[in-house]
């Protein structure tokens, strides 16, 4: 686990403190050091870094600050689709307008800079946090379903979903009751923003969120699942076969379908556990095409095109031709930059204005 160290610097400070490259420059005045970061992966720096940002410009401030939507999640514990949001704060006094955040040089890894987002609307529900202060969560999502990308609205929606009810597949039923209430705050909290451009979609990421999705990659398939077909789709689906039970990451039960977001390509840590797994796992495969059952895989790497992978999601579906409700195309937009796999990203997601809502 990683720690961090804070260290404030001027003008004055010591040459070694300035000149080691394991301190690292957040912004002017302000370095931190890593504790714990030798075998980190890079998304862990990167997450580290990013908290860094949110007490530096805390810190830096002289009006109280409240972070939002992305901020507060990752303050939260939530993971987004970003790995590299804009900073983003709500002031108590006024509007500030900040330089972004430059990037930042690890041993390990590049964190690119990031703008500073300033928000208008002021946080009902407030959390302290390690000393800073954020939104709930059910408020940062509905900012950013109003004001984000559909993609990284819909994968948030969810993740607030599946955190909140602490969801648990050996437990639907409890789970899918606590995920209903989640969605009923959210919907009761966008209730408040009628007359904003952006509510009707808002609406649909929300009534489309499910709290089934394990991790942002299976988040970011449904979102692009629920945007083709209008019909039944259920989440960690459990498919008795047998004396067997097994679960579908995301089902289409009227059409026998199951999709696999393949996120998980360890079979174990030595050859036994290896040729067991592959053996269960082969087994499982077996058993579900006996039973009319088409599984269908889909790999990170297919996303690094969001509308080729789109079309090429409806074509294995067979739904391409199947009319779709207004619901579901008001979930599809084309994300407005590339995206680059969470594993390598050397850019962020998007820069957003300076002042936003």
């Amino acid at each position: 686990m990683i720690s961090i160290e804070t260290l404030r610097t001027h003008r004055h400070s010591r040459a070694a403190i300035l000149a080691d490259p394991d301190i690292l420059l957040i912004r002017r005045g302000y370095r931190v050091r890593l504790h714990g970061d030798q075998d980190a992966r890079p998304w862990e720096i990167w997450q580290s870094i990013n908290i860094a940002r949110l007490h530096a410009l805390d810190y830096q401030s002289s009006q109280r600050l409240v972070f939002t939507g992305n901020s507060a999640l990752l303050l939260h514990g939530i993971p987004t689709w970003s790995t590299n949001s804009c900073v983003e704060a709500w002031p108590s006094k006024s509007d500030f307008q900040l330089r972004p955040y430059p990037a930042v040089q690890h041993r390990h890894t590049v964190v690119p800079g990031v703008p500073v987002i300033c928000r208008h609307k002021a946080p009902q529900s407030i959390s302290q946090i390690d000393g800073l202060e954020a939104e709930s969560p059910v408020e940062a999502v509905i900012r950013l379903t109003l004001n984000e990308q559909p993609r990284d609205a819909f994968v948030a929606a969810c993740m607030v979903m599946h955190s909140l009810s602490g969801f648990d597949r050996f437990n639907l039923e409890d789970s899918r009751e606590k995920c209903e209430h989640i969605r009923r705050d959210m919907l009761a909290e966008l209730g408040r923003c009628p007359n904003h451009s952006g509510y009707l979609r808002a609406q649909a990421l929300i009534k489309a969120a499910d709290g089934g999705c394990d991790n942002v990659f299976e988040a970011s398939v449904l979102w692009i699942i629920k945007s083709l077909y209008s019909g039944r789709v259920v989440t960690q689906c459990p498919i008795i076969i047998g004396n067997n039970t097994y679960f579908g990451d995301i089902v289409l039960p009227d059409l026998k379908i199951i999709v696999e977001p393949d996120g998980r390509t360890k079979f174990g840590d030595n050859e036994q556990e290896v040729r067991e797994n592959t053996g269960k796992w082969l087994s499982r495969q077996h058993d579900l095409a006996n039973a009319g059952w088409r599984v269908i895989r889909a790999r990170w790497h297919d996303t690094d095109d969001m509308a080729s992978f789109r079309s090429s999601m409806a074509t294995l579906l067979g739904i391409q031709h199947l009319p779709v409700t207004q619901e579901s195309l008001r979930l599809w937009a084309k994300p407005r930059q590339p995206h680059v796999s969470r594993k390598h990203r050397s850019q962020p997601q998007r820069h957003g204005s300076s002042n936003r809502p």
